[in-house]
């Protein structure tokens, strides 16, 4: 009688190696390397802002405002005025960020009374101005947009640093080609929210949530459930052999990544024989052999 058939002795896909044949299925875990949130906090603050007067001439309808926020910018400190800082203090693990001088640039987008859009214009503001020479100092305001917020961020593995002086920083996730990536180290976002806009004057309470989230990319474990199905939009209508593969579902191989730790260790399977079989690369095949060494089953063998 014969036995050892590949993939019946050891409930996996006898493929010789993974360096030759990929293992298909899905895995139980995934290893993944994710941004992952040690710490993050948020503030509010508010100021008012003033669509420009020749977007106004241009728009006389304009009854609402609603702001998109474009990019963040931490000021340099120089010529009095101050600017945010990052500092560790006697205490290694947690840093004090001082938040001042942070300029925010929003897409102003202007709606009529019957909430039409009209036009968008650009508009830089600075919130917590650090003294009276700071840009847009005669914002100041006490309780809604002070001139300067300190909080304190949980940071074990550091922060981000300049390549040249060494300084910490603050990065920013924003819209543009250059600042819109999460990095390791401290990460700040921030959402408006336009309110109470003046149709006369044009100016109206620009609120902002400002975020400040350590982050650093680190690997885990976490459960799937498969990967998801994107929607697939259609290309043509003719009837014929490509019309039917077009309309059909969207090719997915199911490539699965090796799980190197026990139970299964599938990092020794780039050792095994040749194959002596292949699937179809698209099975969905859940690999059950354990950590230890076990006999070729595309050998085969009679009792």
């Amino acid at each position: 009688m014969v036995q050892g058939r590949c993939g019946e002795s050891c409930g996996c896909n006898c493929t010789g190696g993974v360096c030759n044949v990929a293992i298909s299925g899905r895995p139980k875990l995934l290893s993944v390397y994710a941004p992952v949130v040690y710490d993050e906090i948020g503030i509010n603050i508010c100021r008012p802002v003033t669509i420009p007067e020749t977007v106004l001439e241009a728009y006389p309808t304009a009854a609402c405002a609603r702001l998109d926020v474009i990019d963040v910018t931490f000021t340099e400190a120089g010529e009095g005025i101050p600017g945010t800082t990052v500092s560790t203090g006697n205490r290694a693990n947690c840093s004090t960020v001082v938040l001042t001088n942070v300029s925010v640039t929003f897409l102003a987008k202007l709606f009529d009374q019957y909430n039409n859009y009209l036009t968008s214009t650009e508009i830089t503001a600075n919130y917590l101005p650090g003294s009276t020479t700071s840009p847009d100092a005669t914002y100041l305001d006490p309780e809604t947009n002070p001139d300067s917020v300190t909080v304190e961020l949980y940071t074990p593995y550091g922060v981000g640093y300049t390549a040249a002086e060494g300084t910490p920083v603050i990065n920013t996730v924003g819209f543009l080609p250059d600042g819109n990536m999460v990095v390791n180290g401290i990460n700040a976002t921030v959402v408006a929210k336009a309110m109470n806009y003046n149709s006369v004057t044009g100016t109206f309470s620009a609120g902002i949530s400002l975020f400040l989230r350590t982050v650093y990319y680190e690997t885990y474990k976490i459960a799937q459930e498969g990967k998801p199905i994107p929607p697939k939009a259609g290309l043509t209508d003719d009837q014929n052999t490509c019309l039917d593969f077009v309309e059909s579902g969207l090719l997915s191989r199911e490539i699965k990544p090796l799980e190197l730790e026990p139970p299964k260790c599938e990092g020794r399977l780039k050792d095994v024989e040749p194959p002596c079989e292949r699937d179809d690369g698209n099975q969905f095949v859940f690999n059950k052999c354990g950590c230890e060494p076990t006999p070729n089953p595309c050998e085969n063998t009679t009792n």
